[in-house]
């Protein structure tokens, strides 16, 4: 041991220059972001909303979907938001009673004979509706919880680049995944092909197609 107070010197300066490495390398990145965005904005692009695009595309889509419903609830209670129809008053199922108590009573005439209507909005339980010879019924529906084997290394998480952990694949097969990857609501920039990988662009074309949209933000 070497130091004082039997702290190891060599052992604590090696961690205080990794951490003195990590810091510049930031400022370095840094100071190429702000370059990046002064030549979109040399190109009259208006940088706050490039941000907020790069912002909406880390959200897989079921969280930007709830980000609306909350953002159209809350205008909606403070008088900026017109009167709105019935399918976007259940946005409000899982997160206002009133409003809730409302949209089912609305959805049980939409019931089918013999059939049935579930709804899922934010974190709130499904709702499922059905009539029968006896008339129309609502009751929540409990999802199954989740099971969780471990605990995941989030500082693992964070050092991992595109393409450390890319698959063996061709770029179709790519194409594929990335249709796959926006089925089970991913965002569009978990790709795990690296940013010179051909397979990066088939695999965003793939999620890009089976949402519908672009991937930069709402369809």
């Amino acid at each position: 041991m070497d130091g004082t107070n039997g702290i190891s010197g060599t052992e604590l300066s090696s961690f205080v220059e990794r951490i003195e490495r990590l810091q510049s390398e930031k400022k370095i990145i840094g100071d190429d972001e702000k370059v990046v965005f002064a030549e979109a904005k040399a190109r009259g692009f208006t940088p706050r909303y490039i941000r907020a695009v790069i912002k909406l595309r880390k959200k897989t889509p079921s969280e930007r979907d709830e980000d609306d419903a909350m953002m159209d609830l809350y205008l909606a209670s403070v008088g900026m938001a017109r009167e709105t129809p019935l399918f976007a008053h259940v946005k409000g199922l899982g997160v206002d009673v009133a409003a809730r108590e409302k949209v089912i009573e609305a959805l049980k005439l939409l019931a089918p004979i013999d059939g049935e209507i579930v709804v899922k909005a934010g974190s709130g339980p499904r709702v499922r509706i059905w009539r029968d010879k006896e008339g129309v019924h609502a009751e929540d529906v409990k999802d199954a919880s989740p099971k969780f084997e471990g605990k995941s290394d989030s500082s693992a998480k964070r050092m991992q680049r595109p393409g450390d952990d890319a698959p063996s694949c061709t770029e179709e097969e790519a194409h594929n995944l990335g249709g796959q990857a926006r089925r089970e609501d991913k965002a569009i920039t978990e790709n795990p092909f690296a940013w010179d990988d051909k397979r990066r662009r088939r695999w965003d074309e793939g999620w890009r197609a089976e949402d519908g949209g672009d991937g930069m933000g709402p369809k």
